[in-house]
């Protein structure tokens, strides 16, 4: 970061008050958001390579899915009903043995500002045995469902952070 000011006068009290937040930022206490996951496919010019938890998907979810394959990294909220919201997380291109699994999905227990209604998703590098030998790199992308029983009172998915595969930082 960088940047210029004027001397203050007020320049302590202001140092005081960044580590007072900073502490409170620190205290946030986070739960972890169930979900299952439906699908899970690379997608490369010269193959594509899926696995399915479930045999059948409703056909907007799948239309859906489809049409976001190729999606940049991060969280997209793809449909949500009275019981669940359908969420594609791309881990962008990677090599095609590479690809990730999902290390922890949680959100805020507590109204803090936005927060609340913020998802943090944190994906993990794995290698896939299935896609090793295949040349290139591939889309890789997983379809999850939250259950909204599963989200802390009140809250919705109104943003995604998302951190992980070769140090991917996401924020939407």
């Amino acid at each position: 970061m960088v940047g210029c000011h004027g001397q203050r006068s007020n320049e302590s009290k202001e140092a005081h008050t960044v580590t007072e937040e900073a502490l409170k930022a620190a205290e946030i206490k986070y739960m972890q958001v169930p979900y299952t996951q439906l699908l899970y496919t690379k997608t490369a010019p010269e193959f594509t390579w899926e696995h399915r938890s479930v045999e059948h998907l409703d056909s907007d979810i799948q239309q859906l899915y489809d049409d976001g394959i190729n999606r940049t990294p991060g969280g997209w909220v793809l449909k949500e009903t009275d019981q669940e919201i359908y969420l594609l997380v791309s881990g962008g291109q990677l090599p095609s043995a590479k690809g990730f699994r999902i290390a922890s999905m949680k959100m805020t227990d507590e109204q803090i500002g936005d927060q609340k209604n913020h998802l943090y998703i944190t994906l993990a590098s794995h290698e896939d045995d299935g896609t090793e030998g295949y040349p290139g790199q591939a889309s890789v992308t997983s379809l999850v469902a939250i259950p909204k029983s599963g989200l802390p009172r009140g809250a919705a998915i109104h943003g995604v952070t998302m951190t992980g595969v070769d140090e991917i930082s996401v924020l939407r």
